[in-house]
Formats: structure tokens, sequence, C-alpha cells
């Protein structure tokens, strides 16, 4: 230091506190006591970035079973399709237990829980329902001989659907051992996959 600069330099007039350091700036490190290792200031709190909040488990469910009601539609066809084949129509009760889990898993990313099981249960059990009413109401289109797209918008043939459904007695004669088989090969189709879902939602 040259005495030129020390001349520049005033010293503070008596009796007046020192001044303050100045505050670091964001990203600056802030000074530290002797020993110690400086600190980075804080970031302002108007930019924190808050953390994502995680589903809870009431939400996971929801999920997960909102996704795996898309295996009703799915069963649905495969069954009618199967159905007027002559194939035993059954084995799409096993496959609608898989992918009904299966859905439910991709949509909640969480285990089968107790809640859950009944979900699923209630869901294979609607696409059975749906896909036999929809086996026998192809074979009422396939007696009146008329196009799908013309029955499923013709009122007068739900009519007589639903006619031969609640007033039918032979109707249900004729089908009983058909619907009789087909709930037998569900039921087995579907145990091992529904008895391994239910030790999963008791664990």
């Amino acid at each position: 230091m040259t005495d030129a600069t020390d001349d520049r330099i005033q010293p503070a007039p008596d009796g007046l506190p020192p001044l303050p350091a100045p505050s670091p700036e964001y990203g600056e490190f802030a000074p530290a006591p002797d020993g110690q290792a400086p600190t980075a200031a804080a970031a302002p709190a108007g930019e924190s970035v808050p953390a994502p909040q995680p589903f809870t488990q009431a939400e996971r469910v929801g999920r997960g079973l909102a996704l795996a009601l898309l295996i009703i539609p799915a069963g649905v066809i495969a069954w009618t399709v199967l159905w007027n084949i002559g194939f035993i129509a059954s084995i799409v009760s096993w496959g609608v237990a898989i992918g009904a889990v299966r859905l439910y898993r991709f949509g909640s990313k969480a285990r089968v829980t107790r809640g859950a099981f009944w979900g699923i249960i209630a869901i294979v059990a609607v696409t059975l329902v749906l896909s036999l009413l929809a086996g026998i109401y192809s074979d009422l289109i396939s007696t009146l001989k008329i196009p799908l797209g013309d029955a499923l918008t013709d009122s007068r043939v739900w009519s007589l659907f639903a006619d031969n459904l609640f007033t039918n007695g032979d109707l249900w004669q004729a089908y009983l051992p058909t619907v009789g088989l087909a709930l037998l090969f569900a039921v087995l189709g579907c145990f091992t996959t529904l008895r391994r879902v239910s030790q999963e939602s008791r664990a």
C-alpha cells in the first residue's frame, strides 16, 4: 500500500460505531466465525419449490380401480366373439381376472389392498354378467337375421330382448346348461388369481 493510498483513507470519527458488513447476495458465501466454514446464503422464501405430495392410499386405490374398469368392455367383446364361434367363452373370465389385477397395479402403483380386492371382485362379476347377456343378445340378433348396427339402435330389438329375459322361462331352460358351465369355468379360472390377490390384500 502506498503513502498516497493511506492519505485517501479517512479514519472513522471518534464515537461512531463501525459500518456493518454488507449482506451477502443470493449465491454468495456469508462470512462465518473463525474456525468455521462459510455457508451459502439461504434462497429467498418466494423462490423455494415445494416438494410434490405423494398420493394417499385412498387415491391410489381409486386410480387403480378406475383403470381396472377398462377390462369390462374388453372382456365383453372377447366373450361375445368366442361365444359366436362356438368356443368355450368362459376362458375369458380367467383373462378378465388377470387383466383387472394388472390394470389395478399399473394405475395404483401399489399392492392390492383389502378394499381394492373387493373392488376387483365386483369388476370381474360385472364383466361376467354383461358378457353372458351380450352372448344371449348376439344369439337373438342371429335369430332375427338383422345387422348388428341396426339391432343396437332399434328399440324393438331391445324390448324383445328384455321380454325374453324376464318372461321367457324356456329361454333360461335352454341356456341353463351353457350358463352353468360358463360360470363353473369362470370360478375355476378366477380362483387361483383371486386367491393370490386375497392373500396379498391380507398381508
